[in-house]
């Protein structure tokens, strides 16, 4: 019988363990009208965060909630959420 070793792989975090952080981006109505769109998405680091808010930010019911408004991600701001 031979035994072999292998590393252990590290599994990564159910979602529910990840940190909570709060990714607001300002809007712009076709009217001019300014507003925000806060994404509130679980993630490992401040980049990940950003960029799964942005993700979502162009997927069809983020789009459909702000009525057309053109969003900015490049001036959205990220808040750990405690």
């Amino acid at each position: 019988m031979t035994i072999t070793a292998t590393e252990a792989v590290p599994r990564p975090l159910p979602s529910f363990d990840l940190p909570l952080w709060l990714v607001t981006m300002p809007t712009t109505g076709t009217t001019g009208a300014r507003g925000e769109q806060t994404f509130a998405v679980r993630a490992v680091t401040h980049a990940a965060a950003l960029a799964a808010a942005e993700a979502t930010a162009f997927a069809h019911p983020a789009l459909r909630h702000r009525r057309g408004a053109h969003i900015d991600p490049s001036a959205a701001y990220v808040t750990l959420h405690h």
